[in-house]
């Protein structure tokens, strides 16, 4: 079950069943998400590596066997499952235990996510937040993992909980750089959330490294009654990840706070442009009305700033 962004209610994404944690459950979250805000809020580097292995002493394991009797050890901070595969958030991997089908999903994911073409005028290094596969193993059991390389600051959005809307104006001016370049090569992705999506708060970096099993060209669906671009996907899962990390389900409960500039507010609620390109233009506009001039804001602040039990 996946937790909301006030980290008081999992749900299951498959059947829809809630459950409201009880105050054991909270207490455990809740002690989770202070040391991940230590850890975030470190003023250097060797004081952010030593909050870093602490946090990292309380790994779990997980032990695969290879078909050919090799021993994979997983230490993983955090895991969630997929319909096709559990995912495990190592320190510095990504592991995809694919439950059936696996040697064909992962083929998918390393032609998917390989195949990735960048504008020849690409200053910000694009591919760095696009993933890259190190390995691959057959289970004895018949099933298959796949290993993506990820940066060891780097950690799901699902995981800092509620965010600050500065905060959350960074990550969606990152989401749009990802959208663009899904554009340009005339991809859907099915799933832009915050599973997928990886921030390092470090560095005010986004990446997209979950299900690429399931990217699918770009189609224009068309009949008599409907003519829809399924490129808007991307757009529309922008905005609903953005209003998880606000604290809120979905961009229709999204409202003007103190952190929520009306135009702010306006966007995401309002539909995608007609393609990246123009909804990163629109973006722009709106962070200048929101916020201002664009200034770095070190991801930083107490629990009550980076974590909230609810909506105030």
């Amino acid at each position: 079950m996946a937790l909301d962004a006030s980290a008081m209610t999992a749900h299951c994404r498959f059947c829809g069943t809630q459950y409201v944690l009880d105050h054991k459950d909270t207490d455990y979250f809740l002690d989770f998400y202070r040391q991940v805000n230590d850890l975030i809020s470190a003023e250097d580097d060797s004081k952010r590596k030593e909050l870093a292995d602490r946090l990292w002493d309380t790994a779990d394991e997980k032990v695969f066997t290879t078909s050919d009797g090799r021993v994979v050890t997983v230490y993983y901070l955090y895991s969630f499952s997929e319909p096709e595969c559990d995912v495990y958030i190592a320190r510095r991997n990504i592991i995809f235990h694919f439950k059936k089908n696996g040697a064909q999903l992962s083929d998918r994911y390393r032609i998917n996510s390989s195949m990735l073409d960048y504008p020849s005028a690409d200053t910000k290094n694009l591919s760095d937040f696009f993933p890259k596969v190190t390995s691959g193993f057959n289970l004895d059991d018949g099933t298959d993992i796949l290993v993506v390389a990820k940066d060891e600051d780097e950690y799901p959005l699902r995981l800092f909980g509620q965010i600050h809307g500065r905060h959350v104006a960074w990550i969606i001016s990152r989401l749009e750089n990802l959208c663009c370049v899904l554009e340009y090569n005339g991809l859907v992705h099915p799933q832009l959330d915050p599973d997928t999506v990886f921030i390092n708060p470090y560095i005010h970096q986004a990446s997209l490294y979950g299900n690429w099993w399931n990217v699918t060209k770009n189609n224009t669906l068309s009949s008599d009654r409907m003519h829809v671009n399924t490129t808007a996907m991307n757009l529309y899962g922008l905005r609903n990840t953005a209003a998880f990390s606000l604290g809120f389900n979905d961009v229709s409960e999204v409202t003007v706070r103190e952190d929520i500039p009306a135009p702010f507010a306006d966007f995401l609620k309002s539909a995608p442009e007609v393609n990246a390109y123009s909804d990163f233009e629109k973006w722009d506009e709106t962070l200048i009305k929101s916020f201002g001039e664009r200034r770095f804001y070190k991801f930083t602040g107490g629990e009550d700033d980076i974590y909230k039990k609810g909506q105030e």
